[in-house]
């Protein structure tokens, strides 16, 4: 079983975690605008939450919507 790595555990890449990056931040959403599980994401429980974070700090700025 091949194990897929997350685009994240490089430490240059663990920096463009940020809520100005919008469309980082939409591949990680659904079209619904849900946040999409770590099963789909690959992601781990440190980056999924910092991803979640992130887009809660965007759709408070109205940068991202709540619902479609």
């Amino acid at each position: 079983m091949i194990k897929k790595k997350s685009f994240f555990e490089d430490a240059e890449n663990e920096q463009l975690i940020s809520w100005k990056s919008l469309s980082m931040l939409k591949r990680y959403t659904t079209r619904f605008w849900d946040i999409k599980p770590r099963k789909y994401t690959w992601n781990s429980v440190k980056h999924q939450k910092q991803i979640r974070k992130v887009i809660i700090r965007a759709r408070e700025l109205w940068l991202l919507v709540y619902i479609k």
